[in-house]
């Protein structure tokens, strides 16, 4: 699988290029996943989020080893659906994946991303709020950078759900923008972000604009609140499992039955 943080900007072709905030804007709206950002989408994550690619080879190694036969897999916010694709080649042929995204813009460019895949007759595309689409007989749920997106008090009571919803021996993936607890540290994780995002070409105006259209819009925790959530919920493993800057993918691992 190749990881699309090898691939230089230049690489990337003009039209999906991400120039959303390229030119000063009078009032920066908060940020949401319209057609603007969906066209971009892709370009836009690898560019900002460091092990974006790594966590993706995760969701793909986590399939191969937890997906159950015959179970559903769940990706919920699926955006441009790479999470979705990496669950599909990698789970058995009776696992039914399912994308959930409240964006139609998105789930648009999911359906593109789809058609004509092999896999595509085992994936089912939702447009609809992940807060309240139905989830069972799951053996995999990904939440990739979903959650920092919802509101505080509702992330807890997803999580207890989603850990109801699995089968024994289920994962549950969480991939999340942390905020270190330390000052000091926090800003040492700041200053690297920044640096990450001028080398994959944005400019100080993209990167202060983006910034303000994403306050109050994604509010990042802390690591050990993400671990300690994923205890509280009844996950009987539960670990970081990747970490590039201030970016984490964790796992929880539900009881059962050795595989």
């Amino acid at each position: 699988m190749t990881n699309p943080e090898d691939t230089d900007i230049e690489d990337t072709d003009i039209e999906d290029t991400d120039r959303i905030y390229s030119s000063p804007q009078e009032t920066v709206q908060p940020f949401e996943f319209n057609h603007s950002v969906a066209a971009v989408f892709d370009d836009m994550i690898n560019r900002s989020v460091p092990g974006y690619g790594l966590n993706i080879d995760l969701i793909s190694l986590l399939a191969s080893r937890y997906a159950q036969t015959g179970s559903h897999l769940y990706d919920l916010g699926c955006s441009s659906g790479r999470a979705t694709l990496a669950l599909a080649e990698a789970s058995p042929d009776t696992c039914r994946i399912i994308g959930v995204d409240n964006s139609v813009a998105m789930i648009d460019v999911c359906s593109t991303a789809i058609e004509a895949h092999p896999h595509e007759d085992r994936i089912e595309l939702r447009c609809e709020d992940l807060l309240e689409t139905p989830v069972h007989d799951a053996s995999m749920i990904v939440l990739n950078y979903t959650l920092q997106f919802l509101a505080l008090s509702v992330r807890g009571p997803l999580i207890q759900r989603l850990y109801s919803a699995l089968k024994p021996s289920g994962v549950l993936f969480i991939a999340e923008k942390i905020a270190d607890t330390v000052p000091h540290q926090q800003t040492a994780l700041d200053d690297l972000h920044l640096d990450f995002k001028r080398r994959t070409g944005y400019s100080e105006l993209e990167i202060a604009q983006k910034r303000a259209a994403l306050e109050r819009v994604l509010i990042p925790e802390s690591e050990s609140e993400h671990l300690d959530r994923l205890r509280d919920a009844g996950f009987e493993t539960v670990a970081t499992l990747s970490k590039a800057i201030n970016f984490c993918g964790f796992i929880g691992i539900k009881a059962g039955n050795p595989r």
